[in-house]
């Protein structure tokens, strides 16, 4: 006698079910490329970037090669002193901290609060010493990071602010403005899994700051000031037309997509409160603005919680393993001694599944797996 059929898996992400809509579309793209065959910086990229600045409200926007790419560029352009040292989370991502490394920089880790993804502005205040030069603030998550005091942190002392918002697109600050437009330049990555992801990998870097930006362009094509004349060193960071093109299908689904995220977001919120009222699980912050690129929860009970959704079959994801002082890659940042609050994230975060494709019977049976495995 055979028992009951077992649910089918939930992914963590599909991205094959998220684009089938635009599939049309998208192969039209690939075919008007093809059709002109100009694959390098041709007339696709310039027409995303126009789009992609209307939607940010920035004053110009530079498409690059990808997420990393788009940070290294940004920390080229400024041409800080070599030496100096950004104060940043060590929470994100290793290119966070490595663009910043590659550039002559050096990393300072400022630890998390207890209860919060990202450092406080009078942490980072705390941290600030004399070659400190400014701080990239990293939108970790979708979550919005509050700009207001570090923006005047770093006006008030002289120093850059960079906003790292590689998951952030989507996500607004509470003015109403996207994220990334407080300081010198915002960073993004079209990493497929991104809330706007390419069909493969592309970077943008955005500023109200037009000038800035056209520095950035000229970064991304190794310095090239004209042709056959190169002022300054640059990198060859530039985005394929062919993934412009793409990007360019894509965007007008992105606030559709993040609606979607912040209602799988807000059903899981409701869901598992009594697990939170039990002391069994802490749940994200509910930001205004917030886009959900994760849905990322705490539990000291992380590797029973691992064992059951594995088990189910459901897809989940941790971010990130370990805090980035802890890499060897980044053994020059500072400091290296242990930064408590964000190696406890590291040790009990978990990332659900709540991408826009998500179904509702996905999501309710992500919910069941946690609160099975959590009672």
């Amino acid at each position: 006698m055979s028992g009951a059929p077992q649910p089918a898996p939930v992914p963590f992400v599909d991205l094959r079910r998220l684009q089938a809509p635009h599939r049309p579309a998208l192969e039209a793209a690939l075919s008007r490329v093809l059709d002109h065959g100009i694959y390098i910086l041709g007339p696709e990229v310039g027409a995303f970037e126009r789009q992609l600045t209307a939607y940010l409200g920035a004053a110009d926007a530079a498409g690059v090669s990808c997420g990393t790419d788009a940070l290294l560029a940004t920390f080229m352009a400024l041409g800080l002193p070599a030496g100096g040292e950004i104060l940043m989370t060590p929470m994100s991502f290793v290119a966070s901290a490595s663009s910043v490394l590659r550039c002559g920089l050096r990393p300072v880790f400022v630890d998390l609060p207890a209860d919060s993804y990202h450092p406080s502005a009078s942490a980072f205040e705390a941290a600030w010493g004399p070659k400190t030069v400014g701080v990239l603030a990293v939108h970790l998550f979708g979550e919005p990071f509050p700009m207001d005091a570090v923006a005047e942190l770093c006006a008030r002392r002289g120093g850059v602010l960079v906003e790292d918002c590689a998951q952030a697109i989507g996500a607004h600050a509470a003015d109403g403005r996207a994220v990334g437009l407080a300081g010198r330049a915002g960073t993004l990555s079209f990493f497929p899994a991104k809330n706007l992801g390419g069909v493969g990998d592309g970077g943008g870097v955005y500023s109200l700051d037009a000038d800035f930006v056209a520095h950035v362009r000229r970064i991304r094509q190794h310095g090239r000031a004209a042709r056959d004349v190169y002022d300054e060193l640059g990198g060859n960071f530039r985005l394929d037309a062919l993934q412009a093109a793409f990007l360019a299908v894509l965007l007008p689904a992105l606030d559709g997509w993040v609606a979607a995220r912040r209602a799988n977001a807000e059903t899981y919120l409701h869901a598992l409160q009594p697990l939170v009222a039990a002391g069994r699980l802490s749940l994200p912050r509910d930001r205004v603005g917030h886009a959900w690129n994760q849905f990322c929860v705490r539990t000291p009970q992380r590797d029973a919680l691992r064992q059951a959704l594995t088990h189910a079959q459901v897809g989940h994801a941790v971010y990130y393993t370990r805090a980035l002082h802890q890499h060897r890659a980044l053994a020059s940042a500072r400091p290296p001694e242990c930064l408590p609050n964000a190696e406890r994230c590291c040790a009990e975060t978990l990332a659900l599944p709540v991408y826009p494709a998500l179904t509702v019977a996905e999501r309710d049976r992500v919910i069941e797996v946690v609160s099975g495995a959590l009672s």
